[in-house]
């Protein structure tokens, strides 16, 4: 698989953000939006879109990120806080564009927090199409361009990799939500290895990385990028994620969003300054 050259990756939103950031207006949010720039072919895509518009567009202003440079739209998957944004988004362009996605981003997505509670996109098909959205929902992986492509619905191989904790209705039934419509984009960085970006890794982030590899053809892990989800997950768990990774030896980790403080003590403990945890307003320079 050819590989591509010159990728920054800016956060345009996270659930954090530094004094500086603060200072320059920019907000932080419950959510995940990142800006994939590749320099060679030259791309821009927008991998979700955070919780709200508002928080969206304000970041995009104080960054310098002209929303009308955006070549394209990937949604990981159909949760509110990575795809509450998209119509804002939409409203500020003046012309089509691709919006990737597994098809089961549409469907009902719940949660029990402590009640039951509607978890997922703020917008139905004809909404975001209506606003020139064109959605491409494919559950098989997706060619982007050469050397980048989505993860297509991961392969749950990792025994403790387990999803837990979301509902939907299927037939007219309540039933355990697999979130099977989550995905991840996968950048073959030429010379330098595969570059993995995430959204919530609900599927688990082991299962993406071992899914991008067997997908390119190439080995070697560059960075690891997005939420991971271990947040409140067991010691054990963390555990194994992390001797997982220690195998797969990506040269660098960015782990933010869900992945949460113990899974990201853990990871600095044993990726020492290889280990990068990104905040809203960060760069990327890979």
């Amino acid at each position: 698989m050819k590989g591509v050259e010159g990728v920054r990756l800016t956060v345009i939103v996270e659930d954090t953000v530094d004094e500086d950031g603060k200072a320059r207006g920019l907000k932080p949010e419950h959510g995940l939006s990142i800006l994939v720039e590749i320099q060679k072919p030259e791309l821009s895509l927008l991998m979700d879109t955070g919780r709200t518009g508002d928080t969206l567009l304000n970041n995009m202003k104080t960054l310098g990120v002209d929303p009308g440079r955006i070549g394209v739209v990937f949604l990981s998957h159909g949760h509110y806080d990575h795809t509450g944004g998209l119509k804002g988004f939409l409203e500020r362009l003046d012309r089509p564009i691709p919006i990737i996605a597994h098809p089961g981003i549409l469907d009902m997505k719940l949660k029990y927090d402590p009640h039951l509670k509607y978890i997922g996109p703020p917008f139905t098909r004809g909404e975001v199409e209506s606003l020139g959205g064109v959605m491409i929902l494919t559950r098989n992986p997706l060619r982007i361009m050469e050397g980048v492509l989505t993860t297509g619905e991961v392969e749950r191989r990792t025994p403790y990799e387990r999803t837990e904790g979301f509902w939907t209705i299927k037939d007219g039934e309540l039933i355990e939500d697999h979130i099977s419509d989550d995905q991840a984009i996968v950048i073959n960085l030429e010379g330098k290895g595969l570059i993995v970006v995430s959204g919530c890794a609900h599927s688990g982030i082991i299962n993406m990385i071992n899914q991008a590899r067997e997908l390119t053809g190439v080995d070697e892990i560059y960075a690891v990028i997005g939420g991971f989800h271990l947040t409140g997950s067991s010691g054990e768990r963390i555990r194994l994620t992390v001797k997982d990774l220690t195998t797969l030896n990506p040269r660098f980790l960015y782990p933010c969003h869900c992945t949460g403080s113990k899974a990201i003590k853990a990871m600095k403990e044993a990726f020492n300054e290889r280990c990068k945890p990104p905040k809203t307003g960060d760069l990327i320079v890979l």
